[in-house]
């Protein structure tokens, strides 16, 4: 019953990470062009209809890094489940670890009392400061369907996604403060 449990909570979670994937990609397969073409052009545009600029949010500048090598991203997760690295080094490297320094240490925890194995055998494109890598996933030795690994792009590398870390937390019934709704 457990062990039930446990898969449908990463089948959920690789079904959401699946689908925020696809909701946040785009179809538009065009030259780049920024010009509107409805109604709501004034307004896609950020003019008002004197001309002037609104608002004044800067716009935020994702990471454009080259994709990894499978072995790196591989090198990457089998620390992150090891415990003789120390934390000070895998919180470098997982997303939202600053939030809460322990996330490293229950991502080992959890990890370890479900028996989560993860290899990385491909690595997709990245897009938009997120890297998709297809995983053969095993929990407690049973295999998941499907599974993949996120990470983000941060400063000048691959992070493993808070996402991922949060669900192999959560599913071993761990809490961190990093794993909260932001």
């Amino acid at each position: 019953m457990k062990q039930r449990t446990i898969r449908a909570a990463v089948a959920v979670a690789v079904a959401t990470a699946a689908f925020g994937l696809t909701a946040c990609s785009s179809d538009d397969s065009s030259s780049g062009s920024s010009t509107p073409t409805s109604a709501a052009g004034k307004f896609e545009s950020g003019k008002s209809g004197e001309g002037t600029a609104e608002g004044s949010a800067k716009p935020t500048t994702v990471p454009n890094l080259a994709k990894p090598a499978v072995s790196l991203l591989n090198e990457r997760i089998t620390k992150a489940f090891d415990p003789s690295v120390s934390s000070e080094e895998k919180i470098t490297w997982v997303q939202d670890a600053e939030r809460d320094p322990q996330l490293v240490d229950k991502l080992v925890e959890a990890a370890k009392a479900q028996n989560v194995k993860v290899e990385i055998t491909g690595v997709q494109e990245p897009t938009d400061g997120k890297l998709k890598a297809d995983a053969k996933v095993t929990i407690n030795g049973e295999p998941v369907q499907n599974a993949f690994v996120e990470f983000v792009a941060e400063g000048d590398q691959w992070k493993v996604s808070h996402q991922f870390t949060c669900n192999v937390v959560k599913s071993a019934k761990l809490d961190s403060a990093a794993c909260q709704a932001k």
